[in-house]
Formats: structure tokens, sequence, C-alpha cells
């Protein structure tokens, strides 16, 4: 029965050496039920993408650093903002759409989940799989013209935003598409 993980074996996302995060989940600890830990380090300038996750709840947990995460409150579409240091947390519940940026070089959270299967979704899958068609004809936006803006957005983003050499490599190293 092996009851601990080393957690630099599971690298969820990697950005550069500041900016990554470690997992533990089921997949990583199969004995852990009902709990999954996302262990984030990220640094001045750099965030956590909004996304949200239907299936769980999650408590972030301050370990160093300086952070402002920010939550939308559905019931009344309110924005939340939170500026937290160690030792604080704020609480997210299940399915409310959030946020984080590093307001501090070697910044570090812990993000606590009620479930050892936690799913989440990005915003940036949320803008780069709707067809630019779909928000024109909800919102009266120039399909065409969103298209163009959103095209750099070619993958997950999870931690943005882009290093500088990856900004030159999807868009050209004069800035031109």
């Amino acid at each position: 029965m092996q009851l601990s993980f080393d957690m630099r074996n599971a690298v969820y996302f990697k950005k550069n050496d500041r900016n990554f995060i470690l997992q533990q989940f089921a997949g990583q600890q199969p004995l852990q039920q009902n709990l999954g830990l996302l262990d984030v380090y990220f640094s001045r300038g750099n965030s956590v993408e909004a996304h949200w996750h239907p299936n769980a709840n999650e408590l972030i947990y301050m370990v160093q650093g300086e952070a402002e995460i920010s939550v939308l409150e559905p019931s009344g579409l309110r924005l939340l903002r939170y500026r937290v240091k160690p030792p604080q947390t704020v609480y997210i519940p299940m399915g409310w759409w959030h946020w984080a940026f590093a307001l501090a070089d070697q910044t570090h959270l812990l993000a606590i989940f009620d479930n050892n299967a936690t799913e989440v979704i990005f915003g940036s899958d949320i803008l780069r799989k709707t067809p630019p068609e779909v928000f024109q004809e909800i919102y009266g936006v120039d399909a065409a013209k969103l298209a163009e803006v959103l095209k750099p957005i070619d993958r997950t983003v999870v931690m943005g935003p882009p290093d500088p050499t990856d900004i030159r490599w999807r868009i050209g190293a004069n800035g031109n598409t």
C-alpha cells in the first residue's frame, strides 16, 4: 500500500521553470478519495486562466507571494476580487467562473478540490471551439473580425500570457498574422 506521492512526478502544466502546476488526483494516488490537489507556482504578471469546475468545489490556500483571485458570482453576476497573501484562503463553489493573477514573483498556492477526478473547462477552449458565427448570431459581433482576434488562441492556455517567443512563433516575428 503506497500512501505517499511525489508531486514533482506529476506535472499538470508547465509554461517554464517559474510557471507550472503539479497535480495529485486519483490518477496519481488511487487510494485518495474525494480529494484532489493542484500545486501552482507562478510569477508576477502570469495568470491561471479563467475557468470553472463543473464537478468540484475548490479551496485556494496561499503558501507564498501574493495573488488576486477573481470569481464571478453567478446569481448576481457580481465580480468578486480577493487580494490574498499567506496564510489566506479563497473558497470557490462548484461551477463558478474564476481566475488568478500573480502579483508577486514566486507566488505559490494550493488548489484543493473535493473530487479526486476534478473536471475543468477553460475559457480559451470556449473561445477557440465556439464558431465565431455563433457569437455573431447571438451578440451581433462581426464573425470575421472575431475570428481574426481569436486566431492566436490555438490551444488551451491554462497559464498566460504566452511567452514572448511563443507570441512571435504564433503571429510572426514582425507582428503580422
